[in-house]
């Protein structure tokens, strides 16, 4: 062996690539553009232990970590208040477990843990049932999508404007090779019961609406729900801040057939994008042909109560090609911080965080648009999120903001529904009076 952590010698290198009818290991990357190759260096140069860590340390110090900074960027990440508990909860040895619990006689803590997971994800979104959670928001979409198409053997999906824009691409990006229309609504049309009705046909498998959607408008209404309904057509809704349904009314209540979404915000870090937590929910009569892990309770010969992985038939270790999906896989730990999180605050407590989130967005909004440079572009009711224009905001504003200690929130690219000088803004509980009135009086000052 001539690597301590490349126990291949060149010998059965060879003989595999005699195997698969190589002549030279290069081939294998026959597949990667040109473009892409000729900007890649394959040559990476030995480092022992100290210089790779003082290197990864130089890296890391070029981010701008949020507790650094006051944050009033959103746009599909959302920066709540997390409880000490819970790190402490989450990290203790006895969650260190295997990836994938088969065995429930010696994984019956974390299969308990998965259930009250379920349990809670299905009362929060008001559904019947909820999968063991999924890789991310996103692709937990794109499967629900899969799952309406796969059901009614339809081969259109209608999706309302204001689906976040990355859960968009992943939508396509599943349905890129399959005989199916996606007709992504463009972000002018108002999405309403008007348009949708002239849309809708016998070939609309669902509907995706996101709720709040990326702009914080809160269009998802039970009528529209019932709209969808008498069309013969699923609804789909998309969640991504579930921190909302402690005030707002869940989805299930109003007739959604499907809920799905992030569930960062539920006690997860930023951490610069991930890992994150993919949560679906569906009503019961659909609980063959949902994806993903699901965990139920059972009693044993003796009588006493158990957990198990149950309706394992669907999934790819059994079905293979045949399977609800490929990509199925559960968020172990990030569902485990889910459960905590919502177990440590309770109802009441979700609650408090959601009023004072909405107390707080909706206080900095009317702060804002008192500055005679600011234009409010969401005169319609809102949740945690709002855009405002800046008309003389310059490509320097961001850099100005954070030189002062602040993220201004998200420049929304032009083609969205509002001027090219539109910014997304977020806050949650943690934002204070005081930084927001100090947000403020900076931004003035920007724009003069």
């Amino acid at each position: 062996m001539g690597h301590p952590y490349l126990p291949l010698t060149d010998s059965e290198r060879r003989q595999m690539a005699k195997v698969i009818g190589l002549q030279d290991p290069s081939e294998l990357f026959q597949a990667i553009p040109e473009a892409i190759k000729a900007q890649a260096s394959f040559e990476l140069p030995a480092r022992n232990e100290w210089e790779v860590k003082k290197r990864f340390s130089q890296w890391a110090a070029q981010n701008t970590p949020v507790s650094q900074v006051i944050s009033f960027l959103g746009a599909g990440a959302y920066e709540h208040a997390i409880p000490s508990a819970l790190p402490y909860l989450v990290n203790r040895s006895e969650f260190l477990t295997a990836y994938t619990p088969y065995q429930p006689e010696i994984s019956q803590g974390l299969l308990q843990a998965f259930f009250e997971y379920q349990s809670l994800i299905a009362e929060l979104t008001g559904m019947d049932v909820a999968n063991a959670s999924m890789y991310d928001g996103p692709t937990a979409l794109a499967e629900a999508v899969l799952l309406a198409l796969n059901v009614s053997k339809k081969k259109e999906v209608i999706v309302l404007s204001g689906l976040n824009p990355e859960a968009q691409q992943v939508i396509k990006t599943y349905t890129a090779h399959l005989p199916v229309e996606i007709h992504f609504l463009a972000p002018q049309d108002p999405g309403v019961k008007a348009e949708l009705s002239s849309l809708l046909s016998d070939q609309t498998a669902a509907v995706v609406i996101q709720y709040p959607d990326f702009f914080g408008r809160l269009r998802l209404t039970s009528e529209l729900l019932s709209l969808i309904k008498a069309s013969g057509a699923l609804s789909i809704v998309y969640i991504n801040d579930p921190v909302c349904l402690g005030l707002l009314e869940p989805p299930g209540a109003m007739g959604a057939d499907l809920v799905v979404g992030e569930a960062q915000s539920l006690g997860l870090p930023l951490s610069f994008g991930g890992p994150y937590l993919g949560f679906f929910a569906a009503k019961k009569n659909f609980l063959r042909n949902m994806p993903g892990r699901l965990v139920g309770m059972t009693t044993d010969l003796d009588g006493k109560e158990g957990f198990v992985l149950t309706l394992q038939t669907r999934e790819q270790h059994i079905r293979r090609e045949k399977a609800t999906s490929n990509i199925c896989s559960n968020q172990a730990l990030c569902a485990l911080t889910a459960t905590i999180y919502l177990s440590l605050l309770g109802p009441t407590g979700l609650k408090e965080v959601a009023l004072s989130t909405v107390r707080n967005s909706h206080y900095l909004y009317s702060q804002l648009t008192r500055i005679p440079a600011v234009q409010g572009l969401s005169p319609e009711p809102f949740f945690h999120e709002f855009v405002v224009g800046l008309p003389n905001a310059a490509a320097s504003l961001v850099p100005k903001m954070k030189e002062k200690g602040f993220l201004p929130g998200y420049k929304l690219p032009p083609g969205q529904p509002f001027s090219t000088d539109a910014y997304l803004l977020y806050t949650s509980e943690l934002r204070t009076k005081t930084e927001m009135d100090r947000f403020c009086e900076e931004i003035e000052r920007c724009l003069q």
